[in-house]
């Protein structure tokens, strides 16, 4: 049977249109090609025990799991022992019999070395002239021939016979790093040669990060993957308005525990808020690895750091996933069970999921990874940590804002629920940036800058209301910095010292201040470290702790800290440093800070809305260890306190914990209603609700 007469399966569309729009729970099971044999109806009535409603499995790319007819497709061999031969029609079915959604993953980063020798202008070439060959499998060029115009083919051929309810495609990038980690280098492959020339007026491809057009590279290709998913999609929705494409439709980020790489605990949280804050409207996917990294595909991750994946999706408005290595039982996975009944919980709240937007008064932008080199992105990163970690130690409820989307956001206006924005140290405000940031001030916002964001090279301040003038000098050598201090005010001969003294690491700015600024604290000089003897001369040099912009007409404010006081927090990790960054959260925002709440450091809240309803996710953090987490211990007495207005007061307010299952106690206070949590485990979801509004009910309704 060729691909132009091979029948669809079934006639009937499985899903609706959109589907992916309200909330969903996915498991994956990715194959071995050794597991085209497979049992379908019991891996379904796996994924339907473990709570989910959409199953993810592999379809076709580096190897088709279905009789493709396409030349340069290769069917895998171990479908020869299969009744029928067709692993993928026959999951469609058995998930559609089950109601569950059936997703296809393809990966079309890699072919076989027949079709690499048949089309080699499809290979991804080093500055060598080598090909990227791993495992017997060659990769290819996303800007060539095979994902510019192949793709569409196999796509087509799936859509023609299944009724398929969405698209997954995976390693869908330059192959720079390949699975063992090695860098690459960027693919000097003749279309991308051309390509890039064209893009770049004329320069030479980049051979890697040491070259000198890498920067430019990286937007190219970041281009190149975004209009290849744009024609894609077109293409999809054109044929199908049912079926769903992730990374396009659906954001996609996967959750895991690299290896060698510094574990960030919030990883997950922070990139849903970041896609969540910018579009609230489309929705993310986290698929959580339940392994501890490709290396080790066969060893389970630890079950209470892959819980916190789950967790942490949810908490930012994320629908949960899981994706193991082969069938079910076939890898002994710790974290499924605990998996299981966090992905249930999620399932039987939809009601309470369905249609949250982020609902935090504060935000955090994060810095853009493609519009700085890689080494000054590092320290934005870590600046971003550090501010990052001392909202959520203090619960100051906050969304990410991405820097590459602040300007859209201010078009649609995402930026008018926040009353205070914080910019670490970063580069890369755009002019469209500037201007969003000015008509956020302006309408009575107020902005928080740390280092040099909001400062051009030459040291001229980007915004209008910046309090100050100009930057005079830099100190960014750490020899240089070391024994310089920030203080509070009166601080006098370099010998006795009140309050807690605040070391600066990373950069200090000295600035000239606009003379209408409000000066804070003192920033004490060098003075000699060592021997002890000599260890004294810290003296105050003009220099501020921070300094914060008269008001606008609309109550706007700008702060700026001359130092990287984020990234002291983040590396030092001292109270006194995340206390000084409360101080100009306090300075700037008052009492406009949304909901907050008493809890231990090692606890993290989330605020999301929607018409009626507020959530409020309490994440429990207390068996964060080195590289992973561990088992948590309980909290208890923990308090929320929501800022209320005066209809709100009258009317009043009902908190439950879905957790628990019970209403929580509700005392009010200076205007303020105080929510009692009861003793929180791993997490507790509290959804608020004021005067007789109608609760959310468990969800019931059909999945598909």
């Amino acid at each position: 049977m060729t691909g132009t007469d091979a029948p669809v399966r079934t006639t009937a569309r499985f899903s609706r249109e959109n589907w992916w729009t309200a909330p969903f729970e996915m498991f994956q099971t990715n194959l071995r090609e050794v597991d085209a044999t497979m049992d379908v109806d019991q891996v379904a009535d796996a994924v339907v025990a473990f709570g989910a409603d959409t199953w993810l499995v592999n379809g076709g790319g580096i190897m088709s799991f279905y009789p493709s007819d396409l030349p340069f497709q290769t069917r895998n061999p171990f479908l020869d022992g299969r009744p029928g031969g067709d692993l993928l029609g026959d999951a469609v079915d058995a998930a559609h019999r089950r109601g569950l959604r059936l997703l296809a993953r393809m990966d079309f980063s890699k072919v076989s070395v027949a079709i690499a020798d048949e089309h080699p202008e499809w290979c991804f070439i080093d500055s060598r002239g080598r090909r990227q060959v791993y495992n017997g499998l060659v990769s290819v060029c996303p800007s060539a021939g095979y994902y510019q115009d192949k793709v569409f083919e196999v796509i087509d051929e799936i859509l023609d016979r299944y009724d398929i309810d969405g698209f997954f495609f995976n390693w869908f990038g330059f192959n720079e790093i390949d699975y063992s980690g090695r860098y690459r280098g960027v693919s000097q492959n003749e279309s991308s040669r051309i390509a890039f020339a064209a893009y770049s007026g004329g320069l030479e491809l980049p051979t890697g990060p040491e070259s000198p057009a890498y920067d430019l590279w990286r937007n190219w290709s970041a281009g190149v993957i975004g209009d290849l998913t744009d024609r894609i999609n077109a293409h999809i929705r054109a044929r199908r308005p049912n079926v769903g494409l992730i990374r396009s439709d659906i954001v996609f980020y996967e959750a895991n525990n690299e290896v060698g790489r510094e574990l960030w605990h919030h990883a997950t949280g922070e990139a849903v808020s970041a896609f969540r804050s910018r579009e609230p409207d489309r929705p993310v996917v986290v698929n959580s690895v339940a392994f501890i990294d490709m290396p080790y595909r066969l060893a389970g991750e630890q079950p209470e750091h892959f819980v916190q994946y789950l967790l942490q999706a949810m908490a930012r408005g994320a629908n949960p996933s899981t994706y193991i290595m082969g069938a079910p039982g076939d890898v002994h996975y710790a974290a499924l069970d605990p998996a299981s009944e966090i992905v249930r919980f999620h399932h039987g709240q939809r009601s309470v999921y369905e249609s949250l937007r982020p609902g935090a008064r504060v935000g955090l932008v994060r810095p853009d990874r493609l519009a700085q080199g890689l080494e000054r992105h590092q320290e934005s990163v870590h600046e971003f940590r550090g501010l990052y970690s001392a909202l959520q130690q203090t619960h100051v409820a906050f969304d990410v804002v991405p820097l590459e989307g602040l300007a859209g956001m201010r078009g649609a206006g995402g930026l008018d629920r926040y009353s205070l924005l914080l910019v670490p140290d970063m580069d890369g405000l755009t002019p469209d940036v500037v201007a969003a940031l000015d008509d956020f001030v302006t309408g009575g916002g107020r902005i928080a800058l740390t280092g040099t964001s909001g400062f051009d090279a030459t040291g001229a301040p980007l915004l209008a209301g910046t309090p100050v003038r100009r930057v005079l000098h830099t100190v960014s050598d750490p020899e240089e910095l070391k024994s310089t201090y920030v203080a509070g005010e009166g601080q006098g001969g370099g010998v006795r010292f009140s309050g807690a003294l605040v070391p600066v690491y990373g950069a200090h700015h000295d600035i000239e201040p606009r003379i209408d600024a409000q000066l804070h604290g003192e920033h004490l000089g060098r003075a000699p470290f060592g021997p002890p003897e000599k260890s004294y001369g810290n003296l105050p040099d003009g220099q501020p702790a921070y300094l914060v912009s008269p008001r606008t007409s609309g109550g706007g404010r700008i702060a700026v800290v001359p130092w990287t006081i984020g990234r002291s927090y983040h590396e030092l990790g001292l109270t006194s440093i995340r206390d000084l960054v409360l101080s100009v959260v306090g300075e700037l925002a008052g009492d406009d800070l949304g909901i907050t709440a008493v809890l231990p450091e090692q606890a993290e809240i989330t605020v999301q809305r929607r018409e009626g309803l507020t959530v409020v996710h309490v994440l429990n953090l207390s068996g964060a260890r080195r590289t992973s987490f561990g088992p948590e211990i309980a909290i208890t007495g923990g308090e929320i306190a929501v800022p209320l207005s005066p209809d709100d007061r009258e009317s009043g307010l009902t908190a439950r914990s879905l957790v628990s299952g019970v209403d929580c106690a509700v005392e009010w206070e200076d205007g303020r209603a105080v929510v009692k949590l009861p003793a929180i485990g791993l997490f507790d979801v509290i959804t608020i609700t004021a005067g007789d509004a109608e609760r959310p009910r468990p969800d019931t309704k059909d999945a598909a």
